[in-house]
């Protein structure tokens, strides 16, 4: 009764929006898969059917405010994370991917609508592929400074770029489905283990110098 209460205060207060995309993010998270309507998140939330759609013209429309979202979130993390690294550039560009694990564990949820659930191909995801567009310059932008610095080899710089994802996705989605101590052969590894051989898997892949 008191969680319900909580919900409709939110609600007149202005917060349906993100009371909706908090209570989709978190049966994503449970489920796996964006499994649910408008009108099963409006009942979870204690409003009508018809407030949902004051925010969100479609379930799509809500799960493309959660991928847009979640790409500027990553953005101001990966940000954050370079002003810590300072000005060397293989440390400015380590900590991508690493920030990328990290939000990863975080927010399964979010992670699955940004990268696991097919986008429509309207106008729908329009936000959300500009946000992930953002997050793909910087990283882009941060493997030309090392290749300017003579840290990783000239060229496209997106065939580095696809290299250090196809590696960053491969070992997050073994982390989160709780397979990567199968493939290490049962060995008990923890967070910092796995980002170390993380590290050395993409200087290997990337060329470093």
């Amino acid at each position: 009764m008191a969680e319900a209460k909580r919900k409709q205060a939110d609600y007149h207060h202005g917060r349906l929006a993100e009371t909706l995309m908090a209570l989709a993010v978190k049966r994503i998270a449970r489920e796996g898969a964006p499994a649910f309507t408008l009108r099963e998140l409006a009942a979870e939330a204690g409003v009508t059917h018809a407030a949902t759609y004051r925010h969100f013209a479609s379930r799509e429309a809500l799960l493309a405010a959660i991928a847009a979202a979640g790409y500027r979130e990553l953005r101001e993390r990966e940000e954050a994370a370079q002003r810590v690294a300072g000005d060397d550039p293989w440390a400015r560009l380590l900590v991508l991917p690493e920030t990328y694990l990290a939000f990863m564990a975080d927010a399964p949820g979010t992670f699955h609508v940004m990268l696991g659930h097919r986008w429509a191909d309207d106008d729908t995801y329009a936000e959300a592929r500009a946000a992930r567009a953002e997050s793909y310059a910087l990283l882009e932008a941060t493997a030309v400074e090392c290749q300017n610095a003579g840290v990783l080899p000239e060229g496209d710089p997106a065939r580095l770029i696809a290299a250090m994802l196809g590696v960053t996705h491969g070992l997050a989605s073994l982390w989160l489905s709780g397979q990567l101590g199968v493939v290490a052969g049962g060995a008990a590894t923890g967070a910092d283990t796995h980002l170390r051989a993380h590290e050395t898997v993409l200087a290997h892949v990337c060329g470093r110098r």
